[in-house]
């Protein structure tokens, strides 16, 4: 399992527009600007489409985009003048996976 920084992905998290993001790409169908390799089976959303869904300008979808980037949350795909943005799940899990481990011990006190 590949190390992942839980503060830096919650810090990401915390931004309710960050969430939001997230949430529209892991219920996103095919988009405007379809994955076409047919041995891909990923959804994602193109900027554009997160602009009109959000009603923020292309600047702030950018800044909120290299965000989850950088944390690993979110895998971004040029083309052409336009991003397309899929949900990194793998990392998702290890986020869950690790909140999980971290604070097991503490729920289990809770329950005493």
């Amino acid at each position: 399992m590949s190390m992942i920084n839980s503060v830096r992905i919650a810090r990401a998290l915390s931004d309710p527009i960050r969430y939001k993001i997230l949430l529209l790409l892991a219920h996103s169908e095919e988009g405007c600007c379809p994955v076409s390799d047919k041995d891909e089976q990923r959804t994602g959303l193109c900027n554009c489409e997160l602009v009109a869904e959000l009603g923020l300008i292309q600047s702030r979808i950018s800044y909120h985009m290299k965000e989850l980037v950088e944390v690993g949350l979110v895998v971004e795909e040029p083309r052409g003048k336009w991003r397309y943005y899929f949900l990194n799940t793998k990392t998702l899990q290890e986020y869950i996976t690790q909140i999980n481990k971290d604070f097991a011990l503490d729920f289990a006190l809770m329950d005493e």
